[in-house]
């Protein structure tokens, strides 16, 4: 995908591995907050590049330099005959959320994803994450349900219902 710019200070473009440290840092935000994810900390980049789609990786990016989220995919089912589905993971740096940066990343995956083949993005987010499930809803995705009590949050000593959404291409 080349940069694409979406206003004046900001464009989104494929991310590479020299983004990671920026990438890792917006992550890390992700898990202190325990809004986003389990995960207890950011993985080296060899184990995050091994766990997702080498396409829809993209960053969203200031003028200056300074990446204001992430969005990438990662296969859902190890099946062939899921190759066309994939779930989506985005990360909004905490300076930047609120701001559109959100909905510009996940209309950026959606088309790319496309490109590459997926026709169903899955979300799963924590149930009492409000503004995830707005932006998500927002950008297309369908709530497909609520599954309690799927995991246990050992940091907040409590269990976590995940919420599942879903977009499909309206190509297929």
């Amino acid at each position: 995908m080349p940069a694409k710019m979406v206003n004046d200070t900001m464009y989104v473009r494929q991310m590479t591995e020299a983004d990671w440290p920026q990438v890792a840092a917006i992550y890390e935000q992700g898990i202190v907050s325990h809004k986003a994810t389990f995960a207890q900390k950011a993985p080296e980049y060899a184990v995050w590049d091994a766990e997702h789609h080498p396409h829809t990786r993209l960053v969203a990016e200031t003028s200056d330099g300074i990446i204001a989220g992430w969005v990438a995919v990662a296969p859902s089912f190890a099946r062939a005959v899921y190759n066309g589905v994939a779930e989506i993971s985005i990360y909004i740096h905490d300076d930047y959320q609120h701001q559109g940066v959100g909905t510009m990343l996940l209309e950026a995956a959606a088309e790319e994803s496309e490109k590459n083949g997926i026709w169903t993005l899955e979300a799963l987010i924590f149930a009492d994450n409000e503004p995830s499930l707005k932006l998500f809803r927002k950008c297309g995705y369908v709530d497909l349900g609520v599954r309690k009590r799927l995991g246990y949050d050992t940091v907040l000593e409590k269990w976590r219902d995940v919420a599942m959404l879903e977009r499909r291409s309206p190509n297929i």
